[in-house]
C-alpha cells in the first residue's frame, strides 16, 4: 500500500530563494525505516535529480534528535554537508521545535554536531583523514583545468572524500573551465576519491572563491558544497599550520547562477582542532511523496 509524507525542499547556503543548492527532504518520521527498501530511496533521490535528497526517520541512536540517510541521483552517502544542514531545517520546521542551539544527527558517519544561532545552521565536522596523492593523478587533476594549482592537492577524507587544491586567486577559480571527460576518467581511476575542490583567494579578505567537481557520482559542478567546505578549512589547517583560531567566507555556485554563502571556522582549544561549517537556509517547496 503506497503512504504519502511530508517534503520539502530547501535552498541551503543562501536566505534568497533560489541562489543556493536545493536538497529534498522526505519526512519518514512516522514510517519504519526496516519496511522501505534501500531501492524505494534511490529511486526516489534518482528522480528528483538533485545532487542529494534525504530521508528523515526517527534516530536509533538514544543521544540523536533524528536519523538522516542521504542519497544522490547514483547511490547513499553517510555524509554530505549542505543535506546536513537542510535537513536540520527542514526538521526544525517539522516539529516546531524553538529556542534549541544544539541538535545532533545520526548518520552513516555517527553522530554529528550542529548549532542552530538565529537563522544560522552550522555543523561540526568529524575528524578530517588526511592522504598524499600520487604524482601522476595529481598531474592529470591538474591537466583538467584551464589554470594551474599552485598548491599540492591532497585528499581529505570528510565522509565523501575529496582532493583539494588551491590555484592562483578568487578570479581563477571563477573563470576557469574544467575538461568534464578528464576529470571523470581521473576521479574514477583514483577510486578513493568523491571529487574535486577548487578554491582562490580573495585579495585583502578571508574569503575564497570555491568550486566543487563530482561527475563519477551524477553532479558534474555541485552549486554549494559543505562538505566540500569542510575539506578545504580542513586543507587549509593542513596547509597553514594555524595556531589560534581562523574564520573565513566562501563563495560559490557564481558560475551556476548561484550565490551561495558559507562561512567555516577552524576553532582551538588546547591540542583540539575542530572545523566547522554553516549557513542560512530557506524552505521553497513544502508537500507530499508518495512512497
Amino acid at each position: 500500500m503506497s503512504t504519502r509524507v511530508p517534503f520539502k525542499q530547501v535552498d541551503v547556503f543562501t536566505s534568497c530563494p533560489y541562489k543556493g543548492n536545493p536538497v529534498a527532504v522526505v519526512n519518514c518520521w512516522d514510517v519504519e525505516e526496516k519496511t522501505i527498501q534501500q531501492a524505494t530511496l534511490q529511486n526516489i533521490a534518482n528522480w528528483t535529480n538533485l545532487s542529494e535528497t534525504t530521508f528523515l526517520f526517527k534516530p536509533t541512536d538514544d543521544q540523536c534528535d533524528y536519523k538522516v540517510r542521504i542519497f544522490t541521483p547514483m547511490m547513499e552517502l553517510p555524509f554530505a554537508g549542505h543535506p546536513t544542514l537542510g535537513t536540520c531545517h527542514a526538521y526544525l520546521e517539522f516539529t516546531g521545535r524553538q529556542n534549541v542551539d544544539k541538535i545532533y544527527q545520526q548518520c552513516g558517519l555517527g553522530v554529528i554536531e550542529l548549532s542552530v544561532l538565529g537563522k544560522t545552521i552550522s555543523f561540526k565536522g568529524a575528524k578530517a583523514e588526511v592522504r598524499q596523492v600520487q604524482s601522476d593523478l595529481a598531474r592529470q587533476y591538474d591537466t583538467s583545468l584551464s589554470t594551474t594549482f599552485i598548491t599540492q592537492p591532497l585528499l581529505l577524507e570528510v565522509g565523501p572524500q575529496w582532493v583539494v587544491a588551491l590555484v592562483e586567486n578568487a578570479q581563477t577559480c571563477f573563470d576557469m573551465n574544467v575538461d568534464m571527460a578528464l576529470l571523470k576518467e581521473t576521479i574514477t581511476k583514483h577510486k578513493d576519491a568523491t571529487g574535486l575542490i577548487v578554491a582562490g583567494k580573495y585579495p585583502g579578505a578571508e574569503k575564497y572563491e570555491m568550486r566543487a567537481f563530482a561527475p563519477t557520482h551524477g553532479v558534474p559542478e555541485d552549486p554549494v558544497c559543505g562538505s566540500g567546505s569542510l575539506a578545504l578549512a580542513r586543507y587549509l589547517q593542513e596547509l597553514y599550520g594555524f595556531t589560534s583560531n581562523y574564520a573565513f567566507e566562501i563563495s560559490q555556485g557564481g558560475r551556476l547562477g548561484r550565490q551561495g554563502k558559507i562561512s567555516a571556522q577552524v576553532l582551538h582549544a588546547g591540542r583540539d582542532i575542530t572545523y566547522h561549517v554553516g549557513g542560512e537556509c530557506i524552505s521553497v517547496i513544502n508537500g507530499e511523496f508518495l512512497l
